[in-house]
């Protein structure tokens, strides 16, 4: 689907809905996924042990993020 640009000023009152209710859902979809990863226990101590190697500076023991998405 491919979005336009417009003005609110130019939407009508069912346009603007449509937009307003869409970005809820995705904020709603990005919380779920947040307390999914939070509620996971292993994960979060995976994530609490990757933190506390990059502030020790054990380079070995993680990869840095902008090493891996420009992979």
């Amino acid at each position: 689907m491919r979005a336009i640009k417009r003005k609110i000023t130019d939407m009508t009152v069912d346009e603007l809905k449509d937009v307003i209710h869409g970005a809820i859902a995705e904020d709603m979809e990005a919380w779920r996924e947040t307390f999914e990863i939070m509620a996971d226990s292993k994960l979060m101590g995976q994530l609490r042990k990757a933190d506390l190697d990059r502030a020790a500076g054990r380079k070995g023991a993680f990869v840095i993020w902008d090493n891996l998405k420009d992979a």
